[in-house]
């Protein structure tokens, strides 16, 4: 069994995995609205119909559209 590390150790080694989860959640929601931002452009510009979305994605209709509610509140509006 190994030793048990000292204090400053399991401290130091808290911090650093405390900031790697934060790094991980912070890229995981960029990359989660550019996904949105991409699948409402590809829907309002016409390019497909909310169903022909889904089937490229993956997911049912309904998550879509909850998504996509949830994607153009948060957005910053340009007006």
């Amino acid at each position: 069994m190994p030793a048990k590390p000292d204090p400053q150790t399991v401290a130091t080694a808290q911090k650093r995995l405390a900031a790697a989860k934060t790094k991980r959640d912070n890229t995981k929601a960029d990359a989660d609205r550019e996904f949105w931002a991409d699948v409402a452009a590809a829907i309002d510009n016409g390019e497909l119909l909310q169903t022909e979305a889904c089937e490229a994605i993956g997911y049912k209709r309904e998550y879509v559209r909850r998504q996509l509610l949830e994607f153009r509140s948060a957005a910053p509006t340009t007006d």
